[in-house]
């Protein structure tokens, strides 16, 4: 049987492994040679140990007992698209309770296992969503499996929200972790420890209206060739205001480039494309690169007042107004968004998929200079175990739970529903996922991506950007002001977090 085609009864099976290990290595472990006394005392060690597997194994053994008796088991699971096409991310542990209730059963078991919890989408945003946990938690009702993004990692850990998984994904690893990209791995390790199981990935492309292009008068082959150029460096952050612009000027659009309308990380790929970083791994601070945001906060500035295509207010507005009509409508050229926005448009019937193959066009967001190296931004979200859920005594069923919902066949039907992209080598492969040809096209882009820091202070950081990038649209400050506050908010709130680099 080949890792990627793991059996439900091969499951069981592993459950039932984990109770007899410990007893197998005991009876297995090597004899030492040596003189008397170390050998009393190899003697002495294994008796204790002997004592302590004979009382796990009737706790384990009285625990089997109850089971037959019949219980229910209750697991809290929260998790957030806010794009509603993800609500899978909270799905797929039902569907996993079904499968664990069937193996439960036919182990002669009469435990049900039940999913409570919600999940939250729009109009509920990250910030309302984080601070709901925080207020849960406080009052003693947190779930036991959290979803988040996974530059919360560093923040949740240090304030004895979540629980290391390191011993937890170590039983399971030949199940399904060793399958992961190693990438994502990178991406909830916080001080040596792996914090959370990714759930997902995904790229943020530049999309395109391919019709409007054809009516400034691009040919098929041009069109065509914008993904190549942008991947080559050959259009750049420069070249997308003067298109912009000839389709504004044209009277073919009212707006040339739409981003984000809310607090988030989508606008930070421009300012990785003028050279700038957020993290430097050696130091484990996060980087301030003061030319790179000099560099960015002007290009926006010009977006709005030199060339007139982003609104002044694009970053207080309605994500369907502002940012999903306008574009699937074909009222505005460029998009800066997420791979899972055509999996939004398709669902909510803004496009239909012959639609956007015909209209859209996507690639990767340009580079800010000629012969520059384009950039995307990935952002994981990821599964944490709460404290809360340890101390309950349910953090290892659920933690089985978030396994099964690892599998390639369950996280498929997330992915492919929301258009993400896949955490596993084998899911690649699963059938369901690899007839999407949206996300087969896009899965290059991982190849530009970085990932948001996993810092305690990143929260902060993120804030004093966002407040930054907004008031220069609005005019209320001036690039250079812009800049000032920037520097001054991070050095005043989080300096000891951040180098500051030119």
């Amino acid at each position: 049987m080949r890792k990627g085609q793991i059996t439900i009864q091969a499951i069981v099976f592993l459950i039932i492994g984990l109770l007899l290990g410990a007893a197998i290595g005991y009876f297995i472990a090597p004899k030492p040679t040596g003189d008397i006394d170390a050998l009393q005392k190899e003697l002495e060690d294994k008796e204790a140990q002997l004592q302590q597997i004979q009382a796990q194994l009737q706790d384990a053994l009285s625990q089997l007992e109850n089971l037959k008796q019949g219980k229910t088991i209750t697991i809290k699971v929260w998790a957030i698209g806010p794009d509603p096409p993800s609500e899978y991310r909270f799905l797929n542990f039902k569907l996993a309770a079904e499968v664990l209730n069937e193996m439960l059963r036919d182990l002669g078991s009469n435990v049900t296992i039940e999913i409570e919890g919600q999940f939250f989408a729009r109009p509920i945003e990250w910030e309302q969503y984080r601070q709901n946990f925080y207020q849960s938690f406080a009052a003693g009702e947190a779930p036991d499996v959290y979803l988040t993004g996974h530059e919360d990692i560093g923040y949740l850990a240090e304030n004895n929200f979540i629980i290391p998984l390191d011993d937890y994904i170590d039983k399971y690893w030949d199940l399904i972790y060793y399958d992961i990209f190693p990438t994502l791995w990178k991406s909830v390790e916080y001080k040596g420890q792996k914090w959370a199981v990714p759930q997902d990935t995904e790229a943020r492309p530049l999309y395109f209206r391919k019709d409007v292009l054809r009516q400034l008068g691009w040919s098929e082959e041009e069109i065509n060739a914008l993904p190549e150029k942008i991947k080559n460096g050959e259009f750049t952050l420069q070249d997308l205001l003067e298109v912009a612009k000839q389709a504004v000027d044209a009277g073919l659009v009212e707006r040339g480039i739409l981003h984000r309308v809310k607090e988030g990380y989508d606008y930070l790929q421009f300012y990785l494309a003028y050279g700038g970083s957020l993290w430097n791994p050696q130091t484990g601070k996060m980087v301030f690169n003061t030319t790179a945001w000099e560099l960015t906060l002007n290009w926006f500035y010009d977006a709005v007042y030199e060339y007139g295509v982003i609104s002044p207010n694009q970053f207080s507005g309605d994500w369907d107004a502002d940012f999903h009509g306008p574009f699937t409508e074909g009222r505005a050229l460029f998009l800066s968004g997420g791979t899972w926005h055509k999996g939004e448009w398709i669902q909510k019937g803004l496009l239909t998929e012959e639609e956007f193959k015909e209209v859209v066009g996507y690639a990767l967001h340009p580079a800010a200079r000629p012969g520059g190296k384009p950039v995307t931004l990935s952002h994981p979200l990821v599964y944490t175990i709460t404290t809360q859920a340890k101390e309950r005594g349910l953090d290892e069923i659920a933690f089985v739970l978030v396994t099964l919902v690892t599998l390639p066949t369950f996280n498929s039907k997330h992915a492919v529903q929301s258009a993400h992209l896949a955490i596993t080598r084998s899911q690649v492969m699963e059938t369901q996922y690899s007839q999407d040809w949206f996300l087969q096209d896009v899965a290059y882009m991982l190849e530009y991506t970085t990932f948001i820091p996993n810092h305690p202070d990143w929260g902060k950081y993120s804030r004093i950007v966002f407040n930054a990038l907004r008031a220069v649209e609005t005019g209320d400050m001036t690039p250079s002001e812009a800049l000032n506050y920037m520097i001054n908010e991070m050095q005043a709130q989080i300096g000891d977090s951040v180098e500051f680099v030119e």
